[in-house]
This record gives structure tokens, C-alpha cells and sequence, in this order.
């Protein structure tokens, strides 16, 4: 969509500096506003070529912070930038000067008033490249003014969106129904097994930890995430025994070089065991694995007759939260057999954006 408020702006400030220039231009006697043929291409040939030149120097601006990586707080980069724009400033500026004096030369003949006047016209081209570069040193100021208030938004969204996660995780583990069944399987456990029953309870006291603790947190270590998942799943495991496994298929160098938002597998395991039946016979099978540049949480689907009324609000937040943090989407997939979440995997660069 064409935002024309921008376009204005930028006409506008054109229109203002060609009348500048114009007013101190002595071959326009009658002054800035004068009607004649002259003065009217003069006004049409600035106007044109500053708004050609303005967006052809953001293209340019464009290039240079792709080439240098994201420059933003980097003083050499910076000044090398700037250094850039100077040479193309003074390079465009000359042509506007020499296109400027072919035309009044042989449109207007014109060639008396440009005798005196050397080739390079310095106080044209150098007054326009200091010009230029106030504009430009004006424009990237606000620029990073703009990315920084976004920034500020951003992780304020990205805040609340970690807390309504965070919640959701703590308020699963507290749940009546979920702790109704992890201390039957424990009252049933301390009579049949001391040792089981005393892992239970560590795990179930490792999972609370976790989520207590990383509450802070916008992303964490993957490694970290399975080895909450695993304190997890074991309370789900010894609850169902034989009717639920957990398959992770990802590599040891992967999850500890690759980030992800807190609670995000655990979210997806207990998603899958609340909407499908498991039993020996029929288990339900979860796997973990990395596909490119996705985490691949898969399931079979064995539905529940009756399920409880899904508001899906789990995989909304991981989906907003990915977006918030990245950009990046998670993709979601479902067959007559089984269900797929990829969720993209996040680098360091992510994690000190976000964590520090």
C-alpha cells in the first residue's frame, strides 16, 4: 500500500528547498514565484529529480545497512555509512548540476550565464550535498527513533504474551484434575514403590521450579526446555504407563546452541494428551525432531469422543509469541492420522536481544 502521507512530506520538503535555491539563483530576476517557461521546467527539473533522488538514496540506505548487518550502535559502521552517502550525495549532486546547465545551455540558450561558472559549480553541488546530508542525518534519526519505540512495544507485547504463557503452564500443573490424578498415582506409588514415588515427586517439584523460575525469561536454552519436558512427561508417564511415549530425535550440538520460548514443548505435549485417547494397545506416540529450520513436535491422532471445549489458546500464544520475537511463523498441519506443530528454531542473537 502506497503511503501517500510520506509522499507529501517529502514533496513538500523539496518544494521548499528548490524555492531556497531558486531565491539565490540571480538568473531568476523576478524571484522564486516568477511565471515564465524557464523558471517553470527550472521548478519542474528540481522538484522531479530531489523526490528521484530521495527514494533512490533509501534504496541506497537500504543496501548499506544489508551489506553492514544491522550498523545500529556501531560507531564505525556508522561513520562508514555516512562516509558512503557523502560520495553518492556529491556524485548525484554534480549530475543535477550538469543536466541542469545542458538544459539551460541548449533549451534556453543560455551559454552566457554559465561561462564564469566551473564545471563542478561548487556552490550548487557542495550546498546540495550539505543539504542532503542534513535530510539524511535528520531521516535515519527518526528511523531509529521509530525502530526503537517499536522495540519498546514490542517487548512489552512480548512481556504480557510470556506471563499469559507462564500462567497457562503454572495453571495446568495446579489444575484439580491434574493434581487429583498425580496425587492418586502418588498415594498408590508410596505404598507400592518408594523409590518411584520419591522421583514422582521430585520431577513434579522440578516442573513447578521451572516454570517459577524462567517466568522471567522471554527465551531459554533448548536444552533446558527438554529437560524441564522430561520432568513433565514423567508425571504423565506414570500416570498412563504404557499408553503415551515421548520420542526426541533431536541432537545434542542442536539443543544447545538453539533457543526457544519458555513452556513451548510442554504446551504441545500436554495439547496432544488432553485431545487423543492412549492406552497399550493404541499408545499415543509423540516425537521431537528437526526439520531445516524447524522443531517438529508430531502426534498420531487418536481423537477423544468427548472432549473438552478447546479455545486453542496454547498454540495462539506460541504463534504470537514466535511473531513478536522473530517474525517468523509456526506452522500447523493435520492429517486423518496424525497432528504436526513446526515451531522455527531462534539463535543467540535472539536470546540476547530479548534477555539482556
Amino acid at each position: 500500500m502506497v503511503n501517500t502521507s510520506k509522499i507529501w512530506v517529502r514533496f513538500l520538503v523539496v518544494f521548499l528547498f528548490h524555492i531556497l535555491i531558486k531565491s539565490f539563483d540571480l538568473s531568476f530576476p523576478g524571484g522564486p514565484f516568477a511565471l515564465s517557461f524557464r523558471s517553470l521546467t527550472f521548478s519542474i527539473y528540481f522538484i522531479g529529480y530531489g523526490l528521484l533522488l530521495w527514494y533512490i538514496a533509501e534504496w541506497f540506505d537500504i543496501k548499506l545497512h544489508t551489506w553492514l548487518k544491522n550498523p545500529e550502535g556501531n560507531r564505525i559502521k556508522m561513520i562508514a555509512i555516512t562516509l558512503f552517502h557523502t560520495i553518492f550525495a556529491f556524485i548525484f549532486m554534480v549530475s543535477v548540476n550538469y543536466f541542469y546547465r545542458l538544459g539551460d545551455i541548449y533549451l534556453f540558450d543560455n551559454a552566457f550565464l554559465w561561462k564564469d561558472i566551473p564545471f563542478l559549480n561548487p556552490e550548487l553541488t557542495v550546498s546540495l550535498t550539505i543539504i542532503y546530508l542534513i535530510i539524511f542525518g535528520f531521516d535515519s534519526y527518526s528511523q531509529i527513533r521509530i525502530k526503537l519505540q517499536e522495540g519498546l512495544l514490542k517487548t512489552e507485547q512480548l512481556e504480557k504474551e510470556s506471563i499469559l504463557a507462564q500462567y497457562q503452564a503454572l495453571k495446568a500443573q495446579i489444575e484439580p484434575h491434574f493434581l487429583f490424578n498425580s496425587l492418586s498415582v502418588l498415594s498408590s506409588l508410596v505404598h507400592e514403590d518408594a523409590d518411584l514415588s520419591s522421583d514422582f515427586i521430585v520431577k513434579l517439584s522440578k516442573s513447578l521450579r521451572y516454570i517459577i523460575e524462567k517466568n522471567e525469561f522471554h527465551l531459554v536454552k533448548l536444552s533446558e526446555e527438554l529437560e524441564f519436558l522430561n520432568s513433565y512427561f514423567f508425571l504423565i508417564k506414570t500416570r498412563l504407563e504404557d499408553g503415551v511415549s515421548l520420542e526426541n530425535r533431536l541432537d545434542k550440538s542442536f539443543v544447545e546452541t538453539t533457543f526457544i520460548p519458555p513452556a513451548t514443548l510442554q504446551l504441545l505435549v500436554e495439547n496432544a494428551v488432553n485431545h487423543n485417547k492412549y492406552n497399550p494397545k493404541n499408545p499415543l506416540k509423540i516425537q521431537i525432531f528437526k526439520e531445516d529450520n524447524f522443531i517438529v513436535v508430531k502426534n498420531n491422532l487418536n481423537l477423544r469422543e468427548m472432549v473438552e471445549t478447546s479455545t486453542r489458546q496454547g498454540l495462539k500464544n506460541i504463534a504470537r509469541r514466535y511473531d513478536l520475537i522473530s517474525g517468523l511463523k509456526i506452522e500447523i498441519s493435520k492429517t486423518n492420522t496424525e497432528f504436526t506443530v513446526k515451531i522455527p528454531t531462534l539463535n543467540k542473537t535472539d536470546y540476547e536481544r530479548f534477555n539482556i
